[in-house]
């Protein structure tokens, strides 16, 4: 677990960065609702933080319904609702990608104004993971992972909660076999390419630039399950943050 977070700043968003890893490890270990958490020190000595920090990711987990915590017995995994399945179950992969037209836009243009500089680290870290993931199912983790942090980046626990959802959503068997189907190289790189705009939209405060640059990916995105042609690259918008530069730089 801990290798995931080798290479970056220590100094990072470690909050949002633990929250990530207590997902990981909620859903890796297969904890059972009704099962309990090891204790804070435990934890925080496992993900490497400090209690503080383990103590704000417990929090967020705690407010999304993922855990319940108790005084003087410890910390439990929760059992999910069952009206959180509804969408999962009957939300089509078109449907998805309606909303997510919608709605990612908005979700990037208010993070343009409002991301800290660990939310831009926590970012660039997922990107870096997708760019060098090995295969469709390390892609799609840390790929999912960027809308995430994309969402937290707003400082709104609402559009957390949607982007949650809809990362819900993205586990079903439907979506997986037309991720799969239409994941190759070539939209992999485009992929890149999209992730790279928006990032360098929000390092910008730009968030008109934010919103179109995540308006072209999700077409992207929309395009490709639907087996379509994929739309042309907003060109004054790509060249407006360098991004084919900055990827160069990278290589």
């Amino acid at each position: 677990m801990k290798d995931a977070m080798q290479g970056f700043d220590s100094k990072r968003g470690s909050a949002d960065l633990a929250l990530d890893e207590l997902r990981r490890l909620l859903r890796d270990d297969g904890l059972a609702p009704g099962v309990r958490l090891p204790t804070e020190r435990a934890l925080a000595d496992r993900l490497g933080i400090n209690r503080a920090t383990l103590r704000k990711a417990l929090a967020r987990l705690e407010m999304e319904g993922a855990i319940v915590r108790h005084v003087g017995r410890g910390t439990f995994v929760s059992a999910p609702p069952e009206a959180s399945k509804a969408p999962a179950e009957n939300a089509s992969p078109i449907e998805l990608m309606e909303a997510r037209l919608v709605l990612e836009p908005a979700i990037a243009r208010e993070a343009a104004l409002r991301a800290r500089k660990e939310d831009l680290e926590r970012l660039e870290l997922c990107l870096v993971r997708s760019e060098s993931a090995d295969g469709f199912a390390a892609f799609e983790e840390w790929d999912i992972a960027f809308h995430r942090a994309l969402a937290d980046a707003t400082q709104n626990a609402v559009f957390t909660m949607v982007m949650e959802m809809m990362r819900t959503m993205r586990s079903t068997a439907e979506w997986d076999r037309l991720k799969r189907a239409s994941f190759n190289p070539d939209l992999r790189d485009r992929y890149r390419i999209e992730h790279r705009a928006i990032l360098r939209a929000l390092e910008a405060r730009d968030q008109a630039v934010a919103a179109m640059a995540t308006v072209q990916h999700m077409q992207t995105v929309h395009a490709a399950i639907s087996g379509k042609q994929w739309p042309p690259i907003d060109q004054p918008a790509m060249s407006r943050r360098r991004i084919r530069e900055d990827m160069a730089d990278r290589v």
